[in-house]
This record gives structure tokens, C-alpha cells and sequence, in this order.
């Protein structure tokens, strides 16, 4: 049963496709989103799949929150096989990215507390529900922002930092069976990108591609799948780079 945590400022639509692809292969999707609404769609479509899926509305930022959905999922299904942490915000300003000097602290951290804060609070939640049954999957979404200059100061920040914790907390749930690995996108064509993407941006990211494309939610939801999946039970501490070989680390 896949949990899945976003919120719409960033990740919607990549949130839609990963919980679709899992709902190929579980029988239970739980979806989650700062709005309620939101993750109601994504439920229904789930359920006119033949699904079942429950919507839970959360603030990944709140540790309340986060301890509620956590306690709501345990209540209604008894366990929690696969988390996927999709939820993200990326910094802007008229349209641009801000440099560090630009970038305030408020928005500094307001980012962290999304990016890496959030994810922080709900694989603490979950591992104990994993940890009951031996058995689970950890999949968190930074970028390849988290190694490279792609990105703004902030976001770019938060995903390293959530880089760094998968591959803390994959050392210390291993030895209860449970695997905790990265996907790492470059740009995914999202609403939100499109609104970053000028033509110049657009053919500059592709003559950096050698796939000679932009990434879809559809490759970011394949990779997932696997890393969800029984067959990668002996894959963890990983990054799964989704880049089309825009970013390839030696």
C-alpha cells in the first residue's frame, strides 16, 4: 500500500502519475496534499480503476499533521508497505529564480521546511508502521539540482539535504527490511516548468540532453515503480537519476 505525500505548488502533476503507476500494482493508494480537493481527484481516478484509494489532507510541514495521517492510514489499512515523499516547492520571483542575494529567509525557510523538514517528519511517522512488519519501501523525490548548479539557492539546498538523509536512515531501517532510495529528476514538463521555460531555456536544456528530449511525469512514475517494487529489495541508499543523461555523476 504506497502512501503518497505532495503538495500542488510543485509536484502535482508528478504526484498524479506516480500514484496512478503504483495503483497498477497495489491494491490500496493513499494519497495526500496540503487540499484536500487535490488528492480527492487523484483518489477518484484511482477508484475508477478499481483502486482502493483513500484521500487524507496534510501539511507534511506540521508534526501533528504528519502523526495524524500516519495514525489514519495505520487505523484503516494496519500497515504502510511503500512512502513516497513528492512533496516540493521550488523558490521564484517574477518568474526567475532569486540569487542568494535576493532570496530572503522567510522564503529560505519555508523551502526547507517543504523540501527536507517535511520528508523528515513523515519517514520518522512511518518507520515504526514499517518496522511492525518487516518490510518497506522508502522512495524520496530530490532533483539533480541536489548535485549540480541546475537549481535555486534554496531548493537546491533542501534536495541535498534530503540526498543526505535517505542515505542516513537507509544505513539505520535496513536491518528491519526496509529499503530507502532517491529519484532524481532534471526538468520534467509540468505546468510549473513551463511557466521557467522560455524557448531560449527550452533549447538550451536540450542541446544538454543527450536523450534529446525533456523529461515526462511518466519516466519519473517508471522509476519509482521499480524502486517500489519486490525486485529492487536489495536497492537502498540509492539515487536513480531521471535526467535523459543531462546529468551523469562519475
Amino acid at each position: 500500500m504506497p502512501l503518497i505525500t505532495a503538495m500542488r505548488q510543485a509536484r502535482e502533476p508528478v504526484r498524479r502519475g506516480i500514484a496512478l503507476r503504483l495503483g497498477n500494482d497495489r491494491t490500496s493508494v493513499v494519497v495526500c496534499d496540503l487540499r484536500g480537493d487535490l488528492a480527492g481527484r487523484v483518489s477518484d481516478e484511482l477508484a475508477a480503476r478499481g483502486v482502493q484509494a483513500l484521500a487524507l489532507t496534510c501539511d507534511v510541514t506540521d508534526e501533528a499533521a504528519v502523526a495524524r495521517m500516519v495514525a489514519e492510514i495505520d487505523r484503516r489499512f494496519g500497515r504502510l508497505d511503500v512512502l513516497v515523499n513528492s512533496a516540493g516547492i521550488l523558490e521564484t520571483a517574477a518568474g526567475a529564480h532569486p540569487t542568494l542575494e535576493s532570496l530572503s529567509l522567510d522564503t529560505w525557510a519555508r523551502v526547507l521546511a517543504v523540501n527536507l523538514i517535511g520528508p523528515f517528519l513523515v519517514c520518522r511517522a512511518a518507520a515504526p508502521l514499517m518496522k511492525r512488519h518487516h518490510y518497506g519501501r522508502i522512495v524520496n523525490i530530490p532533483s539533480r539540482a541536489a548535485r549540480t548548479r541546475a537549481g535555486p539557492p534554496a531548493y537546491s539546498a533542501s534536495k541535498g539535504g534530503l540526498v543526505a538523509l535517505s542515505r542516513v536512515i537507509a544505513g539505520e531501517l535496513g536491518p528491519f527490511g526496509i529499503t530507502v532510495n532517491c529519484v532524481a529528476p532534471s526538468r520534467v514538463a509540468t505546468e510549473l516548468t513551463a511557466d521557467l521555460s522560455s524557448p531560449e531555456i527550452i533549447a538550451a536544456k536540450l542541446a544538454s540532453t543527450p536523450m534529446g528530449r525533456i523529461g515526462e511525469v511518466d519516466d519519473v512514475a517508471a522509476a519509482v515503480a521499480y524502486l517500489a517494487s519486490d525486485d529492487a529489495g536489495f536497492v537502498t541508499g540509492a539515487i536513480v537519476d531521471v535526467s535523459g543523461g543531462s546529468f551523469m555523476p562519475s
